[in-house]
This record gives C-alpha cells, sequence and structure tokens, in this order.
C-alpha cells in the first residue's frame, strides 16, 4: 500500500479498513506458521525424523555396527581374563582390558578402509598394531 495523504474522514475509513484487512490476512499467515512449526517440533515428530535421518545414512550404521562389535568384544575379553570370581586387582585390570579392546575394536572399525585420518594406508593386522606399541 503506498502511502497517501488522508484529507477527510472517509479516506481514514478506508485506509483504517485497508490496514484492518491486512492485519487479519497476516494474522491468519503467524497462525497457520506457527501450527506447522509447533507439529514439526513436537518431541514425537523430532525423534522420529532424527531416527529417519540416521537411518539413511550407511556410514552412521557402519559406525555403529563396529562399535557394538568393540563392546561385544571388550566384554568377552573382560570375562576371558577374569572368569566366575576374581579378586579386586583382577577384576580392575579385566575392565581396563575391556576398555582397550573396545575402544581399539571400535576404532580400527570407524576408520576408512584401513586409512588413518591422515589418509595413509595401514599396514599389518590387529595384533601387530597392539604388540608394536
Amino acid at each position: 500500500m503506498e502511502k497517501q495523504k488522508i484529507h477527510n474522514s472517509e479516506g481514514l475509513r478506508t485506509a483504517i479498513a485497508e490496514l484492518e484487512r491486512k492485519k487479519d490476512i497476516q494474522e491468519a499467515a503467524i497462525k497457520v506458521e506457527f501450527k506447522e512449526v509447533c507439529e514439526i517440533y513436537r518431541p514425537a515428530n523430532v525423534i522420529k525424523n532424527t531416527m529417519s535421518e540416521v537411518a539413511a545414512s550407511p556410514k552412521f550404521r557402519h559406525n555403529l555396527f563396529n562399535v557394538a562389535i568393540g563392546l561385544g568384544a571388550g566384554y568377552l575379553s573382560q570375562k576371558m581374563v577374569i572368569g566366575r570370581s576374581a579378586g579386586l586387582l583382577k577384576r580392575v585390570l579385566g575392565t581396563a582390558l575391556q576398555f582397550g579392546v573396545t575402544s581399539l575394536v571400535a576404532k580400527r572399525g570407524t576408520e576408512s578402509d584401513g586409512e588413518d585420518a591422515a589418509g595413509v594406508k595401514k599396514t599389518g593386522g590387529i595384533l601387530k598394531r597392539i604388540f608394536s606399541r
């Protein structure tokens, strides 16, 4: 609406009516947008959308699988070391071993195609890497 000078009461009423129509249209648009935003950010929808994005990411699924394998390997290594009953020192060592194996297997599995962060191709097996440090 271009600015016009209002010279009489009829012009004032017309300008007021136009502004009220504009205000009603803007209010309706804001209400619709508010409902859409509320629907998008409902906790259930946020979780659903996040999970579908995660499920669509093959790299994330691969990393999650490798972390799960790492946790399993760490747990099994701890159980093999401490057995059914063990003293405090043996349990602490078993927990440290579990943490180390879990970290190593999960880290090894999440690296892409045997390359390190700098893109240098790694050689040798996992046992060679463990005992060379």
